[in-house]
């Protein structure tokens, strides 16, 4: 029997034929979507934008729904009832999967303003309540024939491609055909030139919410948040409300403004009447452990440029982050809130990329992000730009004639010295400026660049290195290279003009790291695991005091710190609060694991109030972790059980319902 040859080409084409008419309607219900729920007003850059991201994602699954049939087409026969089978499956899949995800969009977004995601279960709590809006709200039977009809053209469609593939016969097999059209599936399902795929935050460029909602895909937004509402990663209105009182008065709400049922927690200031415009550098430096820098361990003098920098305003030695991580870090820093995420982190999650970030009040500035490598890590990406407006982000690609460190882009000093440039063109050109730069040179593999200036290696004895918590003598210099290049900064900045007199400069970690050994720290902050989240806090500016400030603070007082110094208007929304602010509690929420039972609690003046795998106990952080003070303190432990307990539900209320004002 003659074996039966094919023509790759014409499958290929084929396969692209189907990819097209995938990609057509799901473009076309792009436009229907845009047509539906348009509002007025909207920049005409930002909808063509819109639509060009969305495209992007809509190829995407063009050709991911494509993908089952060009597996398919590789063999050389097929029996027809296989060929039945996969027209029916494909129409089914798509015409009434796709399509009816895509119909309970339109109405989600009708209901809510937001695209489908996997939270829609839990309008399905009451299934007979929920089908009986659906009936009355949506024109559920003229929308079941239309899917009829569009479940049929598919079919029919589908049936002509499949007998064109199968039609056509060759003298030979030319399998580069083939592989030519697996390239380029993988290209466009990548769907950047990047080593970070095509990712939801993309569609996050824009401040206008519904420009994001105009280029997101509903498919892929219900895969995005899945993982999300599997793992409950919501919040609860109620145990919010039984615990307002404690949570409003620490946040600071004025008493006549307070109000349980609202959940109202925004504290409006009006700013500095003689208010100027100064500067302010918001510097996020890669596992700056406290007890790891000179100003814990100056013995070692890992971060001299810091430690003299600081003596130049003030240094917060009390200062710690909620929760461990870098991406937990930026977010906290951002958003003014704990991320409290159970599953990797909350700047992953698109429910959340919507937050009133007080950087966006800084108008009348000229705003920046400056990351090594690419802002598109861990999502930060729609944090940024949905919630930043005019923010310029400078990242791996966007540093003209500078070489690759390593994995995490660009070197710390490069990317230093790049922006003290930046920074002084915007001098000389009168333009105030804000700029919040990230670095990650100190992170294995702890890269020291060919180009490292002035820098020096030092050898210290590995045993001495260990009992001061560093791992040897590449994360010591890794370090101390770290701040070097900080030190290098400064001294540009202070050439160009732009120093404590007219520019506000915060420095502080992403997070602490975790020691089994510290001779530098009091013995609680390792068996209480604090290392991992302390980190020193530097603040150095006009009319900023000399000296070391014990008063207890967060990543998330940042954002208010810095408003406040600046002494411009706005109003405060989520958790944090300005440092310098000595009318308000001091404090710092710390968060151990979000799991039931969760691990969370409160550093307030001496003590460090822990619930601990749902036990609680009130401990002197400073000098004794074993005895539990609570027997000793009980008003004291009371108060501060039911504010740990009070800010963990906040947040996650707040992290759901902190929209932008504006």
């Amino acid at each position: 029997m003659k074996k039966q040859n094919f023509n790759y080409l014409s499958r290929v084409w084929a396969y692209f034929y189907f990819v097209a008419i995938n990609f057509a309607v799901l473009f076309l219900l792009r436009i229907i979507f845009y047509l539906i729920n348009a509002p007025q007003g909207l920049i005409k850059a930002e909808v063509i934008k819109g639509f060009y991201v969305g495209a992007r994602f809509d190829l995407r699954m063009a050709f991911l729904f494509a993908l089952p049939l060009g597996i398919v087409f590789l063999f050389p026969k097929i029996k027809s009832w296989i060929k039945t089978f996969i027209n029916i499956l494909y129409a089914f899949v798509f015409s009434f999967g796709v399509i009816l995800i895509y119909f309970c969009d339109f109405g989600y977004y009708a209901y809510l303003k937001e695209r489908i995601n996997a939270y829609i279960g839990e309008l399905a709590t009451n299934t007979v309540t929920s089908a009986e809006m659906v009936w009355e709200s949506y024109p559920v039977v003229w929308g079941f024939l239309a899917l009829l009809l569009v479940m049929f053209i598919y079919y029919i469609v589908l049936k002509k491609i499949l007998v064109y593939a199968y039609s056509k016969q060759a003298k030979r097999k030319a399998y580069w055909f083939a592989f030519g059209a697996l390239l380029i599936t993988a290209a466009f399902v990548h769907g950047r030139f990047s080593q970070y795929p095509l990712r939801w935050s993309n569609a996050y460029f824009s401040n206008n919410n519904f420009i994001s909602a105009l280029a997101l895909n509903p498919i892929q937004n219900l895969f995005d948040t899945y993982k999300f509402a599997k793992n409950g990663v919501t919040f609860d209105t109620e145990k919010t409300r039984q615990h307002y009182q404690t949570v409003a008065d620490f946040l600071g709400v004025k008493k006549d403004e307070q109000n349980a049922e609202t959940l109202n927690f925004a504290r409006p200031y009006a700013g500095a009447k003689d208010a100027k415009k100064y500067n302010a550098v918001v510097i996020i430096t890669e596992s700056l452990a406290y007890d790891k820098s000179s100003f814990a361990n100056p013995e070692l003098d890992a971060t001299p440029y810091l430690r003299q920098f600081a003596q130049k305003g003030t240094l917060f030695d009390r200062f710690f982050t909620p929760a461990a991580g870098t991406a937990k870090g930026v977010f906290a820093s951002l958003t003014a809130l704990p991320d409290l995420s159970t599953v990797t982190t909350s700047s992953r999650n698109p429910l959340l990329a919507t937050q009133h970030v007080l950087y966006n009040d800084l108008d009348g500035y000229k705003k920046f992000y400056y990351i090594g490598g690419s802002a598109s890590w861990a999502n930060i990406r729609g944090l940024l730009e949905h919630n930043i407006e005019g923010l310029t982000i400078y990242e791996e690609g966007h540093y003209p004639g500078l070489p690759r460190n390593d994995v995490w882009g660009i070197s710390d000093l490069a990317m230093f010295k790049y922006a003290a440039k930046e920074f002084k063109k915007l001098k000389d050109a009168g333009k105030p400026f804000f700029a919040i730069l990230q670095t990650s040179g100190f992170h294995r593999p702890y890269t020291i660049p060919d180009d490292k200036g002035t820098f020096t290696l030092k050898e210290i004895d590995e045993k001495r290195l260990q009992d001061y918590s560093f791992s040897g003598n590449e994360e010591y210099n890794s370090m101390r290279f770290q701040d070097y290049a900080m030190g290098v900064f400064f001294e540009e900045m202070q050439k160009a003009g732009m120093d404590e007199n007219n520019t506000i400069f915060v420095i502080y970690g992403d997070h602490g790291l975790t020691t089994q050994k510290s001779d530098s720290q009091p013995q609680p902050f390792i068996d209480f695991d604090l290392n991992l989240h302390h980190s020193p806090l530097v603040v150095v500016g006009p009319n900023v005091a000399k000296g070391v400030n014990k008063r207890i603070g967060s990543q998330i007082d940042v954002s208010a710190t810095v408003l406040g110094l600046l002494g411009l208007p706005r109003t405060e929304t989520a958790m944090g609060r300005n440092l310098f602010n000595t009318s308000l509690q001091e404090g710092a929420f710390i968060l151990k694991s979000p799991a039931q039972p969760f691990s969370i609690g409160i550093l307030q003046g001496d003590y460090y109030y822990a619930i601990r795998n749902g036990t609680p106990g009130l401990y002197k952080y400073m000098q004794d972790s074993t005895t539990d003070y609570c027997p000793q303190e009980p008003q004291k432990c009371e108060y501060l059980n039911d504010l740990s307990i009070g800010l963990f539900e906040t947040a996650r209320y707040m992290a759901f319902n902190n929209k932008s004002e504006k």
